[in-house]
């Protein structure tokens, strides 16, 4: 049977071609044009997506120093903007807490107007409380504060803790319309440091142009909390996957004027980007204060900018 295939095999040789209509084939030069075009996306795609999640293995270059934020006992004002539009004012302040040697970071929020359709959703006041250990570790949440929207008005207290990697909860809502007070789901908590620079923090220090690593959001209450509103509104409540952030600190210095007095400082821009979410952090180059921080996504931006 071989010799036979031997033989019949040199006779397609001669077999006649059939043209095939409607094709070119394309010329060696474009050929090698197309194949260069996407090696160069995908070393793009790489470089840009995948190499930064390769590399960030390992402690991030760039973590909020505890004990240097817990000697600020002044604490930082902001202001909060939605656009270019000053919505409301945050004062936080993260302080060293004895009886148990953690640490604990406030963020109070103070007469927040956001526009949402044709109603305003009005924030007089809301507290949230991070506890963290001293290696960074999440120990407790939570977010006790009032809203107001149109004629509905509510109460809204919600805290949890982190027992063994599950944090456990309960939920309290107060209206004239419904009341809700009933434990939240359990679930899970990454591992890693729960106060990140993506936070309003006083100072980051240690930044080089060039830095590479990844964030990612160690939110369990906000977890939770979506979780409850999924199961009380099915089909109205939206499905969030979080994404770690690729966080990059860029190459050259960039001018930001700040402040009610519109001061001048050279900063530090650390670059984070997730999907179609984009934020940024402002540090100034002289001492690691942080100026200003902003995140946008699907065309909304609300950005905090220090007062002093």
């Amino acid at each position: 049977m071989s010799q036979r295939f031997l033989q019949w095999a040199p006779c397609s040789r001669v077999w006649p071609r059939f043209p095939t209509p409607g094709f070119v084939m394309p010329s060696r030069p474009v050929v090698a044009l197309i194949v260069s075009f996407w090696f160069a996306t995908l070393a793009l795609v790489g470089y840009r997506d995948v190499w930064p999640r390769i590399a960030a293995s390992g402690p991030p270059p760039i973590a909020v120093d505890l004990s240097d934020e817990a000697t600020q006992y002044v604490p930082i004002k902001w202001r909060v903007f939605r656009g270019d539009k000053p919505i409301g004012t945050l004062t936080t302040k993260l302080a060293y807490q004895d009886a148990d040697d953690t640490f604990e970071f406030t963020s109070q929020y103070k007469d927040l107007r956001i526009e949402v359709g044709a109603l305003e959703l009005s924030i007089p006041e809301m507290m949230t409380r991070t506890r963290v250990t001293r290696t960074g570790s999440l120990r407790e949440q939570s977010m006790a504060g009032n809203l107001h929207l149109g004629e509905f008005r509510a109460e809204v207290s919600v805290e949890g803790r982190n027992e063994n990697g599950t944090f456990t909860g309960r939920c309290k809502i107060e209206s004239p319309l419904f009341q809700v007070d009933e434990p939240l789901a359990p679930v899970s908590v990454k591992d890693g440091q729960a106060l990140n620079p993506l936070q309003p923090v006083n100072r980051i220090v240690g930044i080089r142009p060039g830095q590479r690593w990844t964030v990612n959001e160690i939110d369990p209450l906000g977890d939770a909390i979506a979780a409850l509103f999924k199961e009380k509104f099915k089909g109205v409540a939206p499905e969030q996957k979080k994404e770690p952030l690729l966080a990059e600190v860029q190459s050259e210095e960039e001018s930001l004027l700040w402040g009610r007095q519109r001061e001048e400082s050279l900063c530090w821009v650390i670059a984070y980007r997730s999907g179609e979410a984009r934020a940024r952090t402002w540090v100034r180059v002289g001492d690691g204060k942080v100026l200003r921080q902003e995140a946008s996504l699907m065309g909304d931006r609300i950005a905090l900018e220090r007062e002093e």
